[in-house]
Order: C-alpha cells, then structure tokens, then sequence
C-alpha cells in the first residue's frame, strides 16, 4: 500500500469516528510546537479529581519528526507536542530521627515489623505487633496505641484481653500474625473495622499436603473488640503482612497477598512475589493473581517480601505499594516504591531503594519495613509507619533476644510528595486531549527560584483566548495548592467540557499534583 493511500485511510477513519467538527485552521496563530493540520482523539476525563504523576499517562509524547512530508515542509522539521527538559522524580520521605513507640510492657517485649495506622475524627489510631520472645509467628499480639499529634503516643491499658493473668494491658487481638485493620465503609456498624490476618491451616489441601498458613479474617465496631470469623477467608498459604480494604469504585474487597513463583503445592516455592484476590463478601477471596514480581533487570537473589498496598490518597487512577525487598545474598531488607493506575499492571520507577537500610552502627543496618497506612501530619504533610531493625533477616544475635528491641518511626513527607514532574533546569510538556469539570485550576508546587505557568490550548495547539501561557501570572516556592491565575483572573469555568489540553511549563521545580476544583 502506498503511503499516500495508507495515510487517507487513517484520515477517514478518523472522521467515521464522529465527535465534534474541527473548524478550519487557515490564518489561525498557531503555537509553535502545535501541528498543521487538525488532531483528532479521544478526551481523557478529568473531572475534579486530583491528577498525580506517577508515569506519563495523560502527557503528550509528540513527535520529534511531523508524521506527514507536507507537515514536515510547513514546519521546517520542527517537533510537535514534544515534552523537553521534564522528568519523573520518585522524592524519598524523611524518617524521625526517633522512634514513636518503643517496647516497653509485658505485651511487646519485642516489637514485630507490621503495623497499621489510621486517622479518624482527629485520633492516630496504630495497631502494631507484640512479642514476647520472637520465636514463632503464633505469639503474635495486636496490641493498639494512639494519639492525638501523631507525634506523643498512649497505650492504653483496654482490659480486654488476659495476658500472664492480668488484663492491665493494650492488648486487642491474640495469634493473629501479618494482621492489616482498615475501616469499611460498606459494612454494618457491628462490622465497620475488618482485619486480615494468617493462622495455621486447619486442614489438608485436595492434594493431601499439609499448608503452613491460611488466610482469616475478624470484624469489629470498633477495632478493639475483634470477632473471629470461623472460616478462612482463602484456603492459600501466605505469610508476611497481607493488605486488603474495601474498593469503593469496583464495590469488592480487594486483597494484596504474598505469593512465590513458581509455587510447590505446599504453597512456598521460588521467588516471593506480590498477588491480587477479590471477594463480594470478605467471607471467600478468588484465586490470587501476581501482579508484582521481581524484574529481569533486579538481582538474582532478590525477591519481595511485604507490599505495603495503598491507593493513593485522594487521586484518581492511583495505585501505589512500599515493598519491602529482601537481598538474600546480604540478608537485609530495604523498601522499594512501586505504583499503578489500575492496580492490576505494576512498575517500579526506579530500581533504587525508596527507604534503604541504615549505615553500619546506624541501629537501621538490617532490615526497613513500612507499614501500612497514610496519613496527613499538619498541613500539607503525609506520614506513614516505617519499622527498622539492626539485626538482618535470617541473623538471631543472642543480645538482641535478650532485651526489649524494636520500634515504630514516623515516614514524612509532601502531600502527594511520593513523585512529581520535575524540571531541573527548564522543561515543558502538554497533556493528552483532556476535559474538566470545576471551576479553577489548583495545583501542587514548590520550587526553588523555580517558577510553573500554565497554558490552556486547543487539541491542535491553538491559545485559549485568556488562557494563554503568556497570559499566565506564574507560581513561585512553595505553593500548596494554588490556583493558577491568567492576568488575574483564576475562574476557567466557562472551558468546562470542552475538548482541549493543558501546557506545562516549569523552571527549577517539582510540580506534585494538579486538580481542577
């Protein structure tokens, strides 16, 4: 086929697709990097939901050479859409230099690496495991603190559960090892909290082999006073901290397990690797799917151990984990940042550690788990649990074992601070054909004698009258959730719905997040 013929079979299909018309673009003042002749695409919705940049979904990847020979002699080769001097940058979080709880009761001589940390109504809530001599995965005791600053913890002594004859203690839950808590907003209120956890299985599989561990599951109305379902909630032998929470678009219980490739009947096998499993009724989870394993390029003695799970707080088409991969070679444990739109299909955006293991002497030299759960700490701060430890994975030191060890430090960092879309210098880019809802564009910035305007153009590149890049009064430092402003003027409600893209331009600035509200 001839490119001539190829080329107006892609312009008629175009056209078959409907849409609105593209009026004329003869004697239009076009940008520079806009194209000849007119773009034709599908809008990405974008609502008022925040926008974060976790990959290069809703930019333009352009073209560094016009498609056509007539664009290419109209444009003297000049590149269209083309995102310059722009990169994705994964900002590691900072850790207190302190812990926030440390093992000091009966409950947790030792202090195991899960936890799990909500805020409700102004209260830190963290559930955490307790050990009394860390030889076995059966002594484990959710015991729960809270605060109010998420800075100055209480254990409070509940009452509820007996331990070494007394129930002075904060002890909520007893044998429930790797336990996630999460709140379930679909539930009942004698139900409301749910918690999942590994036990010993019961009984043999069909194939006559005896499994290490199943999956269970607890309610609660309050996540205090725990119910023990009777039933696993999936016959599948896991260990380590399993995530599950109720997802509110898909209207299912989502679960995040361990799980190794290739895998013996018994359930262990080669690798640790990350599965997926959904449940209606948090009563049986489907068969668990990988979704994250180690890639080609990693180690060949890596393997993941925890997945840490979250969505992205607040963000639309936003899926991230803080894995903990394990090094066997050195035996030591280091947090890595992985990230999904639909979280399903994982990628890690950099091969170095999110959180690595301390110096030698630095008390964090074995092993940096984090835990679950995000929470905002003051304006404009995240914070999630990290666990560390000097001793290494497999390593058993007789002193270590001998006196209160372990502890809980707080991970800091800017709201929606995992990633952003940096210029080091200088850079632009354009976003895919969008549409918007609302009525101003905030976004979430910070530089340093950095500066970002925005533009709203056309699908094809053309200014929006008032909207221009030009006509951009600009952002400077550290800007939380501003709102841009066009010689002024910040409302852009009369562009609700229409079909047309956004332009990025930034100088020595990291640009978090962006929403229009």
């Amino acid at each position: 086929m001839r490119r001539r013929t190829f080329l107006r079979g892609i312009a008629a299909g175009a056209l078959a697709l409907g849409g609105a018309s593209w009026r004329s673009l003869t004697g239009r003042q076009l940008h520079p990097s806009a194209p000849r002749t007119p773009v034709r695409t599908l809008p990405i919705e974008l609502g008022s939901d925040k926008q974060v940049f976790l990959d290069w979904w809703f930019i333009e990847p352009g073209y560094g050479i016009p498609f056509t020979v007539a664009q290419q002699r109209a444009r003297s080769w000049n590149p269209v859409f083309m995102p310059r001097g722009v990169r994705l940058t994964v900002v590691p979080p900072v850790i207190s230099p302190e812990p926030i709880l440390v093992p000091d009761t009966p409950a947790d001589v030792f202090m195991g690496g899960y936890c799990t940390l909500l805020y409700e109504d102004g209260l830190y809530r963290l559930w955490y495991e307790g050990y009394e001599t860390l030889q076995s995965d059966e002594e484990a005791k959710i015991c729960y603190a809270e605060s109010t600053d998420g800075w100055r913890w209480r254990k409070p002594k509940l009452g509820l559960i007996e331990y070494q004859g007394s129930r002075d203690n904060n002890i909520v839950l007893l044998g429930a090892h790797g336990a996630t808590i999460f709140k379930d907003p679909s539930a009942p209120p004698s139900e409301r909290y749910k918690l999942l956890y590994t036990d010993r299985a019961t009984e043999p599989d069909p194939t006559g082999t005896r499994p290490l561990n199943w999956l269970f599951g607890a309610v609660s109305p309050d996540g205090l006073r725990w119910t023990r379902l009777r039933e696993p909630v999936l016959k599948y032998t896991s260990d380590t901290q399993n995530v599950c929470l109720f997802d509110e678009e898909l209207k299912r219980y989502v679960a995040y397990v361990r799980g190794w490739e290739p895998q013996t009947r018994a359930g262990f096998g080669g690798r640790r690797v990350v599965k997926r499993t959904e449940s209606v009724d948090f009563r049986r989870f489907s068969d668990p799917e990988i979704v994250l394993m180690p890639a080609p390029e990693d180690p060949p003695d890596m393997d993941i151990y925890t997945n840490a799970y979250h969505r992205w707080p607040g963000a639309a088409r936003a899926h991230l984990m803080l894995p903990a991969f394990y090094r066997r070679a050195a035996d030591t444990v280091e947090v890595h940042l992985a990230v999904s739109r639909d979280g399903r299909r994982w990628f890690r955006p950099s091969r170095e550690p999110y959180i690595p293991v301390g110096p030698p002497g630095s008390g964090s030299e074995g092993q940096v788990y984090a835990g679950v759960g995000i929470v905002p700490l003051g304006r404009g701060q995240w914070a999630f649990p990290v666990t560390r430890s000097r001793m290494t994975h497999n390593l058993s030191w007789p002193e270590y074992l001998t006196r209160p060890s372990g502890g809980i430090w707080l991970a800091t960092l800017r709201e929606d601070g995992f990633m952003a879309l940096e210029a080091e210098t200088e850079g632009e880019c354009w976003t895919q054909v969008v549409s918007f809802t609302g009525g101003e564009l905030h976004v979430n910035f910070w530089s340093h004698r950095g500066r970002l305007r925005v533009g709203l153009v056309e699908p094809d590149g053309t200014p929006i009258s008032g909207y221009a890049l030009d006509d951009c009064d600009g952002v400077e430092g550290d800007a939380l959730w501003v709102p841009i402003r066009w010689k002024g003027k910040s409302d852009c409600s009369a562009l609700r719905g229409k079909l047309l893209r956004i332009h990025f331009h930034l100088r020595r600035g990291r640009l978090y997040a962006f929403r229009f509200v």
